[in-house]
């Protein structure tokens, strides 16, 4: 059996400041909890394995205070689980919102169900929404009901987010679906048997029956994986994984750690209901998505930057300090994970046009410097004008005075 997993990430920068005020009012409101439990065992296995932190992310997942998640799915009677797991990351100065289910379908003649209703969970958290009320796709927060996914989550970072006066909304997004299957079958002869299903998974295209298959093929690119069970797709708007990890491998593993280590290594156990944490696919997504979230802020503060220095309100030196800023985020987006993991966040980074981001921050702060030279010249020039006509000034006045004191002296 076949399940279908998927995570919908967000990411928004967050000062220390707006994340104190994010995750201990979350608190103190009985909102956010800290990852416990099998989720946040799972959860730390996974990143103690696979991440190295300076400082680690703090994570909290959405729960009434009476245990359960505050925020649903709803498909006519049907409520697939949700949970909204909630991450300041301190090394990035960003949030993330990670939003989890488990898609299933009860119509057993209908092979291709879970894909549809998949595909339109995908679309209803990118914000498209339901005509058919209550009986339709819609999103619970608490007693309230609102008639796409995306308006719910919306809500939610409004909740979370109350009185830090952010101007960054939810713009950044990606998600990762996950099929898991414990055949321990490579799973790249399902894609090569028909990759239609997988190409709609990856573009959210309801109408993936009616793609060639050469089309789809072709999409989905080459896959990854460090496994023969494992095979990952990059997309424009995230990743597909398939996942088939059996038992034989989770012994094996566990026998080779035992006799170097003395101790099962806990990660390689996971079969975790959270799409991408399993080879560290969720830890990728979020990264691409929170550095391309600091690009868009640099892009914003340089604009508003570029438009105050034009009008003469900013000087050269605090635009060059924002230059030094671009240099930072430049860094981080060259940054790089384990060499295992390393190859797909690289084809990541190129599937959801990171390039092109970096291009038009290059474009931006060569505009940004040419500014700051114009500026900076003509704050010399006039300098330089000043100090002349003081000093011609100076002169007339030495030369009166020489004059003055030759006819005195007469």
């Amino acid at each position: 059996m076949t399940a279908l997993l998927l995570t919908f990430a967000w990411a928004v920068p967050l000062s220390e400041r707006e994340a104190e005020k994010v995750l201990d009012g979350g608190r103190d409101r009985g909102l956010l909890t800290h990852l416990d439990g099998e989720l946040g065992r799972e959860w730390t296995a996974a990143e103690d394995f696979l991440a190295s932190y300076t400082t680690p992310p703090r994570r909290r997942v959405l729960r009434k205070r009476t245990g359960g998640s505050r925020l649903a799915i709803r498909v006519g009677a049907v409520s697939p689980p949700c949970e909204l797991v909630v991450t300041w990351h301190p090394s990035y100065h960003a949030m993330t919102l990670i939003l989890a289910t488990t898609i299933t379908s009860a119509d057993a003649g209908h092979p291709s169900a879970e894909f549809d209703l998949a595909i339109a969970v995908l679309q209803s958290l990118q914000g498209r929404e339901t005509a058919n009320g209550e009986d339709g796709l819609h999103g619970s927060y608490g007693e309230m009901s609102f008639p796409s996914l995306l308006k719910a989550v919306t809500h939610v970072f409004e909740d979370l987010t109350k009185g830090c006066e952010l101007s960054e909304g939810l713009s950044r997004k990606g998600w990762c679906v996950e099929l898991r299957s414990h055949d321990g079958h490579p799973p790249a002869r399902r894609v090569a048997a028909d990759p239609r299903p997988f190409y709609g998974l990856a573009t959210s295209d309801e109408g993936w029956r009616f793609v060639p298959h050469d089309v789809a093929r072709d999409a989905l690119g080459p896959s990854w994986g460090t496994r023969t069970f494992v095979a990952a797709y990059t997309m424009a708007g995230g990743i597909v994984c398939l996942n088939s990890k059996d038992s034989e491998y989770v012994e094996q593993q566990g026998e080779l750690m035992r006799g170097p280590f003395g101790a099962d290594e806990p990660y390689f156990g996971i079969d975790s209901h959270i799409g991408g944490l399993d080879h560290g696919m969720l830890f990728i997504l979020e990264r691409v998505l929170i550095r391309m979230a600091l690009a868009d802020q640099w892009l914003r503060n340089a604009q508003r930057e570029l438009v105050a220095l034009t009008a003469k309100r900013k000087s050269p030196n605090r635009t060059r300090l924002l230059r030094g800023s671009l240099d930072d985020i430049l860094e981080m987006l060259h940054s790089v994970l384990p060499p295992e993991v390393d190859s797909l966040e690289r084809r990541l980074v190129t599937s959801m046009g990171v390039e092109r981001i970096i291009a038009q921050l290059d474009r931006q702060a060569e505009a940004m410097d040419e500014e700051t030279r114009y500026s900076y010249e003509n704050t010399v020039s006039g300098r330089v004008t000043r100090l002349t006509v003081v000093t011609v000034v100076l002169t007339v006045v030495t030369i009166v005075l020489g004059v003055l004191q030759v006819v005195v002296s007469l």
